[in-house]
């Protein structure tokens, strides 16, 4: 489980409800050969579900089909599975849940299972009709208690009785599983009414697509692909045996995975009880945003991309189950679950023996702010759309020549005041003391790739200015500032330099009238020709498929948002994280993790980070404050190897300036700093292209691979011998169009 929660992929659909429809006359199915050929050529399989007639043992009417709508026709019995369940309505008025039919006894708990040609599983007749058409009937007939008993303890994890009995007048689902992992993964869906009437309750709050805008292709057990086949197992029915048993219903385990990031945990996992679901330990998932931001998964918006027929239930249907998976520090009966030692806080509504009144307390609109769940779960929401008050303005920027003295001129105002400014010195959004408020300007060069050579700043930094100072002046016109730079350029300078604007202004979102918030605004920057024309940087990575599962990426105390063409400034080839790392009497001591220092530049670094463990040696960067990161637990929740998860277009191609990245102005990055951690020219570096393969790629035999005469990387030169004596061939192989090019090595549709 913990590894197909890592990767995913979606193939199928279905749905809508129907009754019997009457096979056409059996032909003769094509060679078996022949089609399992075919699908073992497709790119992507479909499972339609025609129908479902039950009289008995169900009878499912389906097709499979590829890509191209062709029917497939080697479908084996050993390639599908078969579930089906009934939606079960809450008595009392809380959420409804789904529960299997098919069910076996496991450990002494009970577990929801499917039907399948494998040893000690029912598995019934598949019939072959011809152009990718089949009737599969179940081997279990639902409709007979004495035929489908209710394996004992026949309970949920809490000790409630399970009810199996066959309800056609409930909403049914089918579900197909196609299994066989030398083809495409799919699944087919389908949701019915035995009796014949319409659907009209469902329980659908989460949409494959949007588990998929972050996990890329979400795949569990092997080849489970679809959120709507999970639930049909995953639900109060299903547990794992312990102390105490362990539900694994879906709206509770999927919260509790999610729910720990970088400033929250479980309260359980807090108080030393690790999140456990037999041997698997879920403790240290990290979600990749603010825990609250409940939209980011569930989205019941008419019209929306990722919508779901239930996707606001989150906010309308609460039930203790849900809550009490995130806040499992909270007992709902009159005294904590002896089992569970971390239940130190009563429910502050009383004693709960249902679900029926939760919504009375925390649905919309009830009993103010601190109850109701869209505004206790939306500060969040809150903070973004205080900050969206904010825009960033670098108005101009003069004195940019070689031995110059830059003046920047720039301003503040709020896009949803016509862009009114604001007034720096006296707003209180700049004006909140203790570094709430912040706002700075950087200058850097060059944007053929930065390094800031002759900045006078360490470790390869940029000029700083801080933007709230005293020394800043009123400019021009109303709401606009002059800022000039502390340092002069270097004489020799040339090409274009960069100037950004960061910083957070402060709110009062979380308290009204305590500017104590530090808002994440998006940085700008301004590119300055200082010598010839005017030289944009290279596009690497895109910042929306960034926030596809960071949501805001806002870092450094919410100083650097949304704005990787400003990251990259402070995070280049010169830069290490030695100015953060523990010393003694000047002199650097090492890390947690032996080293001296770290390099932090952005090529390196950001793949290091996202491929945490799957890295042979981990990856520890020291911060502000002397705080280290260990990021050698983070695991990419989507499929690591795909390269365009993140990177726009053809980027993380060898092509262009990456053929011969050195003479085209791609600098080394740098892993040992020099004598002097100002004068960059005795540091030592990675070559450019080893430097980006060997932060995922680290093990002994690919480093051996890289520094290889025929590969000619290095991971100990001087920047002025990778300019003139040594040469990186790796486009030779990997190159775009070779035989092991990137895109093709790393599987990149």
């Amino acid at each position: 489980m913990a590894a197909g929660l890592v990767a995913l992929a979606i193939a199928g659909c279905g749905g809508g409800s129907g009754s019997s429809t009457t096979p056409p006359d059996v032909v003769l199915p094509p060679d078996i050969e022949t089609g399992q050929t075919a699908l073992a050529n497709s790119t992507a399989l479909n499972i339609h579900i025609n129908s479902v007639t039950i009289a008995g043992r169900p009878v499912v009417d389906f097709t499979v089909t590829n890509q191209a709508g062709s029917g497939m026709t080697g479908i084996a019995p050993a390639d599908l599975r078969f579930n089906i369940s009934k939606l079960q309505p809450d008595p009392e008025g809380g959420p409804a849940n789904w529960q299997n039919y098919i069910n076996r006894a496991v450990g002494g708990v009970v577990q929801a299972t499917q039907e399948r040609a494998s040893t000690g599983y029912a598995f019934g007749t598949l019939e072959r009709l011809g152009s990718g058409r089949y009737i599969y009937t179940f081997a279990t007939d639902i409709t007979d208690p004495s035929a489908n008993t209710c394996p004992a303890p026949c309970t949920t994890a809490e000790g409630e009785p399970l009810d199996t009995r066959y309800a056609p007048a409930l909403t049914h689902r089918v579900a197909i599983q196609q299994a066989n992992r030398n083809y495409p993964e799919a699944t087919g869906v389908h949701d019915f009414v035995p009796s014949g009437e319409p659907v009209t309750m469902l329980r659908d709050v989460v949409a494959t697509s949007t588990c998929n805008s972050c996990h890329s292709e979400l795949t569990a057990h092997g080849s489970r692909v679809d959120t709507k086949l999970c639930v049909t197992c995953h639900n109060p029915g299903t547990s794992v045996a312990g102390t105490p048993n362990t539900t694994v219903d879906f709206k509770v385990m999927i919260h509790r995975f999610h729910y720990n990031n970088a400033g929250a945990a479980l309260p359980s996992v807090q108080a030393g009880v690790p999140y456990r679901i037999g041997r698997d330990d879920f403790s240290a998932v990290t979600f990749t945003q603010d825990v609250r931001n409940c939209t980011r998964c569930h989205d019941g918006t008419p019209g929306a991309a990722n919508t779901a027929p239930q996707g606001d239930h989150w906010k309308t249907q609460p039930s203790m189950q849900v809550c009490g998976s995130c806040h499992d520090n909270v007992y709902f009966g009159s005294a904590p679950d002896p089992t569970k030692p971390y239940q130190t806080v009563p429910h502050s509504g009383g004693v709960m023996t249902d679900n029926g009144t939760c919504a009375s307390c925390h649905a919309a609109g009830k009993f103010g702010d601190a109850k109701d769940i869209a505004i206790a779960h939306g500060l969040p929401s809150r903070l973004t759309a205080a900050a969206a008050r904010f825009q960033f303005n670098i108005l101009s920027v003069s004195g940019a020549t070689p031995g110059g003295t830059p003046v920047v001129t720039f301003s503040v105002t709020d896009p949803t005041r016509g862009d009114a400014p604001y007034d720096i010195k006296a707003d209180p959004a700049f004006t909140a003391a203790a570094g709430v408020s912040s706002l700075s300007l950087k200058i850097g060069w060059t944007t053929a790739d930065f390094s800031n050579d002759g900045s006078g700043q360490r470790f390869g930094q940029p000029i700083s200015i801080n933007a709230l100072s005293a020394a800043v002046q009123p400019g021009p016109t109303a709401g606009t500032y002059i800022a000039s730079s502390p340092t002069a350029l270097p004489a020799g300078l040339t090409g274009t330099l960069r100037v950004t604007m960061e910083g957070h202004p402060a709110g009062d979102v979380t308290t009204a009238g305590s500017f104590t918030d530090r808002l994440a605004v998006k940085n700008v920057f301004k590119d300055v020709a200082v010598t010839g024309t005017l030289l944009a940087r290279r596009t690497v990575v895109d910042i929306a498929k960034c926030n596809m599962c960071h949501g805001t990426l806002s870092l450094h105390g919410n100083n650097r948002t949304d704005e990787i063409g400003a990251c990259t400034v402070c995070h280049n080839s010169n830069a290490t994280d030695a100015a953060r790392r523990p010393t003694s009497a000047g002199v650097l001591t090492g890390g947690i993790d032996g080293k001296l220092e770290e390099s932090i530049d952005f090529k390196t670094m950001i793949h290091g980070i996202h491929a945490g463990q799957a890295r042979n040696e981990g990856i520890t960067v020291y911060g502000f404050g002397g705080t280290a990161h260990d990021f050698s637990g983070v695991a990419f929740p989507g499929k690591i190897e795909d390269c365009a998860t993140c990177h726009v277009g053809t980027s993380y191609q060898i092509t262009g300036p990456w053929l011969a990245p050195s003479t085209n102005g791609i600098l080394g990055t740098t892993v040992s700093t020099g004598a002097s951690a100002i004068d960059p020219a005795d540091n030592l570096r990675m070559s450019p292209t080893v430097a980006v393969c060997s932060s995922c790629h680290d093990n002994a035999v690919a480093k051996v691979h890289m520094q290889d005469p025929s590969s000619g990387g290095t991971f100990s030169a001087t920047q002025s011998a990778l300019q003139t004596s040594i040469v990186e061939n790796c486009a030779m192989c990997h190159g775009a169009g070779r035989v092991f090019d990137v895109k093709t090595v790393h599987g990149v549709k």
